[in-house]
């Protein structure tokens, strides 16, 4: 096998020129990560792609129409089908997705519509798997749906708490799809989920917090978060995590 890889999510430029510079082997972008990441725009994907031109990093487009439940209303699904293919024409190097029905089963057919509709480029299916009560049974699910990897925490709040489960899915996948672990992966940690996991893929935001101007000069709120504050990837955080995977 060989070096491990690292993912790292993104929503901003800022963010994928230190992702790349950390040497991440590949950036998912989105918009929003506040919101656990939402469809980034096709001006940020275009953007993003000629920031990192030299990095020569796959970049790989999270769909997802807005925050909140992972099941999708027949609008919301028409929107997610335009989205995937707008951002594959605008260049995205893979699309990261999930959707799940009431019952908290894989919803089979979206999720095969955009695997079709992402036209033979590489899919994710993100972490709306953590939220299925079978796992074992989802992962021969999005393997017969033919996506290419899992993004998981192992159905736990935190990668290093479902690290038991991600190491039992990596097991039954049998080479079959990439089991890739994430949520609360830091430099302090990759190391142990590394070994514990046995999983050749892990996923980071590797953020720090940023502060501009001042938080009593802001003025009126703009959404429900601090607008003096944005979190950034850290390209010193991505080195360290990526030496302790390897």
């Amino acid at each position: 096998m060989g070096p491990k890889k690292l993912e790292v999510c993104i929503d901003s430029v800022e963010s994928a020129i230190a992702a790349a510079e950390g040497g991440a082997d590949r950036l998912e972008l989105c918009a929003a990560l506040s919101e656990g990441g939402l469809t980034p725009t096709l001006g940020l994907l275009t953007v993003v792609k000629k920031a990192i031109a030299p990095r020569s990093v796959d970049v790989f487009c999270m769909v997802r129409p807005r925050g909140g439940p992972m099941t999708f209303s027949p609008e919301e699904k028409e929107i997610i089908i335009s989205d995937t293919k707008a951002l594959v024409k605008a260049g995205a190097d893979g699309i990261v997705f999930g959707a799940l029905k009431s019952d908290k089963t894989i919803d089979v057919e979206l999720s095969r519509s955009v695997q079709e509709a992402a036209d033979g480029l590489p899919c994710t299916f993100h972490r709306a798997f953590d939220l299925i009560p079978d796992q074992l049974a989802g992962l021969e699910t999005v393997i017969n749906l033919g996506y290419n990897r899992i993004l998981t925490s192992g159905g736990q709040a935190s990668a290093v708490e479902g690290s038991d489960n991600i190491a039992q899915l990596v097991a039954a996948s049998k080479g079959r799809i990439s089991v890739m672990a994430g949520a609360g992966i830091k430099s302090s940690n990759a190391a142990l989920l590394s070994s514990a996991t046995n999983a050749q893929e892990f996923h980071a935001s590797a953020r720090i917090q940023r502060t501009v101007g001042s938080s009593n000069k802001c003025g009126p709120k703009m959404g429900l978060n601090d607008d003096c504050i944005i979190w950034v990837t850290c390209k010193e955080e991505v080195k360290k995590i990526k030496e302790a995977l390897n």
